[in-house]
């Protein structure tokens, strides 16, 4: 009965105490935070059945780069504004900007890119803490056509001139509490002042088409965060490349019907699993670094726009 009891205690202890040690406490940011592309992400994700309809899943489309710019004024609200933007992880940069324009040189080899931008003004703080913010979530695609002329002159695919579509919506992004980025001991870990937040929006698709329509016609290759590469100091015949480091996010795809084999095997079926596309949800994981206030005539400081 005594060991029971002491057991009992040490439960109750063990309860109290994670309650009373927080793992990562909320923060009550002020001013202007520049959006780490090396350590935010996006994922897209839809619905989706498997096992031939009978299982309703979430599929991710695939998951995107972040960057951008977030600013917190918790005594006035109204002057806050969350405005970033998500793209393939083709380059650490969007290589078009909201308004399709774009390099001529990013449209080598490819026929369309893809930008995805959120813009809002203002939170409002809910019950349970966390941020509501209310803007324009904006899709923009540039494609180009494509001709294949194969023949003896043949020097590669021959693109049009660029096609720029661009669609805004209103859209509700809810952000969870700000949360003082960890520290691991890591060489590109958090640095002082560094916050950690996430937040979602939920799309439904017929009200906004064309949003799902691009996100899944677009290519998201996958996202390595934190990314690292070193060549050896010595080159040699068996070289192989640099070696890289870094945090490998992507997109398992949808689940495949699991394949046996016999002689009445009759092959894998194309619709085991399918994507049913009612709805989008974006899921935002951003780490954000304060941007050092500037000085200004008279001597005045202010943060960065």
């Amino acid at each position: 009965m005594i060991k029971y009891a002491v057991l009992f205690l040490v439960s109750v202890f063990a309860v109290v105490l994670s309650l009373a040690i927080p793992g990562k406490p909320g923060v009550a940011p002020i001013g202007a935070y520049q959006v780490d592309a090396q350590h935010s992400d996006a994922q897209l994700i839809t619905d989706a059945t498997t096992n031939f309809g009978k299982t309703k899943i979430n599929f991710t489309i695939g998951i995107a780069r972040v960057t951008g710019k977030v600013k917190f004024d918790n005594d006035d609200p109204a002057k806050s504004s969350f405005d970033f933007t998500m793209y393939p992880s083709t380059s650490m940069a969007p290589v078009i900007g909201e308004d399709g324009k774009v390099l001529s040189q990013w449209f080598a080899n490819l026929a369309n890119h893809t930008l995805v931008c959120f813009h809002s003004k203002g939170f409002v703080r809910t019950s349970d803490g966390r941020l509501r913010t209310t803007g324009d979530l904006v899709v923009t695609r540039v494609d180009r056509n494509v001709q294949y002329n194969p023949g003896e002159a043949y020097a590669g695919p021959v693109y049009g001139p660029p096609m720029i579509h661009r669609v805004p919506h209103e859209a509700t992004f809810i952000f969870d509490a700000p949360a003082v980025a960890g520290r691991t001991g890591q060489k590109n870990d958090a640095a002082d002042g560094e916050i950690l937040t996430s937040g979602s929006t939920n799309v439904i698709t017929e009200d906004f088409p064309q949003l799902f329509k691009t996100v899944v016609s677009t290519y998201w290759p996958p996202v390595v965060q934190d990314e690292n590469c070193q060549r050896p100091s010595a080159v040699g015949e068996d070289y192989s490349g640099p070696h890289c480091t870094g945090t490998f996010l992507h997109a398992p795809g949808l689940p495949e019907e699991a394949r046996t084999t016999g002689e009445d095997y009759p092959g894998s079926s194309n619709n085991f699993s399918a994507v049913v596309g009612n709805r989008l949800v974006i899921s935002v994981h951003m780490r954000l670094k304060p941007v050092a206030p500037q000085t200004q005539a008279g001597g005045q400081t202010g943060a960065q726009d």
